[in-house]
């Protein structure tokens, strides 16, 4: 469902889902216009630099192999408290995933 459909799912909203993800870049909240943008079956490369602007990762090969497109990913764990970093090949990765 499109977020225009929410209204007729009053079951959705009273179990608290969310129509619109909740993306961070680079520290700071993407804004719900912007992050509603994100499709399933987009990845992560596609979504930084055609819907934010942001052209700092790159494609390279498009098979992950080069490094190119090599971005930090972080997580809070709530069982440790900590925050985890990890790296991920932005050409590969959904960006809903």
């Amino acid at each position: 469902y499109e977020n225009e459909d929410i209204a007729s799912l009053p079951s959705f909203e009273k179990k608290g889902y969310r129509t619109v993800p909740i993306l961070y870049v680079n520290g700071s909240r993407i804004e719900d216009k912007d992050a509603v943008l994100a499709r399933p079956g987009q990845t992560l490369l596609s979504y930084l630099r055609d819907v934010l602007g942001l052209s700092g990762t790159k494609l390279g090969c498009a098979e992950g192999g080069c490094g190119a497109c090599t971005v930090m990913i972080s997580r809070y764990d709530p069982t440790t408290a900590k925050i985890q970093h990890y790296s991920a090949n932005a050409c590969l990765m959904p960006v809903l995933a």
